[in-house]
Parts: C-alpha cells; structure tokens; sequence
C-alpha cells in the first residue's frame, strides 16, 4: 500500500465554505475579477445579484419588468385623468409614464443577459449547474 500523500484524503469542509455556499461579499469580488471594471450600476447589480440564488435572481427581473409595464400604464391613466385638473401636471405625468415605459423596454431587452449574470454571480447554485445543461 503506498502511503497518501498530503490532501489526497477526503477534504475537510470548512464551515460557510461549501461550493455554492460562499459568504455573499467573497461571491461579489469573485464577481469583480470575473466582469473586470464594471459601471457603477452593474456594480450595484453584482451586489443585488450575490446576496440571491439565481431562481430568486430570476423572480426579482420579471418582478421589476412587471411593475415597471404596470406603473407606465397607470401612469398613463392618471396622466389623461390630470389633464382635466391640470395640463402641467398632466404632462409631468406622461414624462414619467414615458420614462418607466423606456425603463420596461430596455430591462425586456437585457434580461436573457441579466439572467446570465445572476447565475454567473448568484448564490448557493452560484452558476454551477447540475445535469445536461
């Protein structure tokens, strides 16, 4: 029998270190080094990203993308009901309709990308998939 070399045993699990298990600050610097020198706002992504699993990643961009259609749409509505009261109130109304409904296009746009980065970065499955996938 030969003798066993140093780490060639089983590998003691260090706690809060588990593959896919890692504290949520370790998996935004490993996010960092991966994506390089990233905006401030895809900083802010990584981090919102790292803290979730990817499921819960997923579930938080359809939720944005619905609220977003929604608030333009209801803004919308209340914007015609303004013009009655005021035509200035109106107006700032359709402006922000405007914005939320250019928000909602742009993140329908991104979000086969933002799911990608959530199971880049994401938590306990942390992009690790399992399967033939």
């Amino acid at each position: 029998m030969a003798p066993q070399r140093k780490g060639s045993g089983p590998q003691r699990q260090v706690p809060g270190f588990r593959p896919g298990k890692e504290p949520p600050q370790l998996r935004k610097r490993l996010a960092k080094e991966r994506f390089g020198d990233v905006g401030a706002a895809q900083e802010r992504l990584i981090g919102i990203f790292a803290e979730r699993t990817p499921a819960e990643s997923r579930k938080l961009i359809r939720r944005w993308t619905v609220l977003l259609l929604v608030g333009a749409l209801a803004l919308g509505v209340v914007g015609a009901l303004l013009y009655v009261w005021s035509w200035p109130a109106g107006i700032a109304a359709h402006v922000v309709a405007v914005v939320l409904f250019v928000l909602w296009w742009r993140l329908r746009r991104q979000r086969e990308a933002l799911e990608a980065m959530a199971d880049a970065v994401g938590g306990p499955a942390g992009g690790r998939r399992s399967g033939g996938r």
